[in-house]
């Protein structure tokens, strides 16, 4: 019978001892904070959220095989009414959809005949788009996320841009001439 008030006298101590441990170790308290926000940046174009770039008139003669490019062209995507950088969202990130991309490339969009005169529209060239920091490095028309960034400002009101270079760019080694226009969709995300 000794044994046993022993043990229990012993199990009530390291109770004890394990709830002072306890309540000493459960000091600390971790506060969660954020935001929640409607998205809310805008693309301003030259004609509302719509913008022209015009490529230019080259030569079918230019393009003597595939690969070949014309001048790079610079634009800008800019972005107002964006909201406040911050820890949770420092960027908003942009994706690109094109109305037809060339068969078997996701970087080159089809041109087609949108605004320009003509009859039928040039054939074996496309449009490439380009980051102006890395122009090698082609935008990918298919939705593609992390293709390109935009820093949020960190003064209400400011305008954030997304520099960017387009160029035709041909597919076959004869390019017939025509009209050579494409649409490019730009979406922004917000994560």
């Amino acid at each position: 019978m000794k044994l046993t008030k022993t043990m229990v006298a012993s199990f009530i101590l390291s109770f004890v001892s394990v709830s002072a441990i306890a309540a000493e170790m459960n000091a600390g308290t971790i506060h969660f904070t954020g935001q929640i926000i409607e998205p809310s940046c805008t693309i301003e174009g030259d004609n509302g959220t719509d913008s022209t770039v015009p490529l230019g008139t080259y030569p079918n003669s230019l393009f003597t095989e595939v690969g070949k490019e014309s001048e790079l062209i610079p634009f800008s995507i800019t972005l107002s009414d964006c909201p406040v950088k911050s820890d949770g969202l420092p960027a908003v990130q942009l994706t690109f959809n094109g109305s037809t991309a060339v068969t078997g490339s996701t970087t080159l969009l089809d041109v087609s005949k949108i605004t320009t005169d003509g009859d039928t529209a040039a054939k074996g060239v496309g449009i490439a788009v380009s980051p102006t920091n890395d122009n090698l490095d082609y935008i990918a028309f298919d939705g593609s996320e992390n293709q390109a960034r935009v820093t949020l400002p960190t003064i209400k009101g400011d305008q954030v841009h997304a520099d960017f270079n387009a160029r035709y760019k041909s597919f076959a080694a004869n390019v017939e001439p025509g009209p050579a226009d494409a649409d490019m969709t730009i979406n922004i995300l917000y994560r």
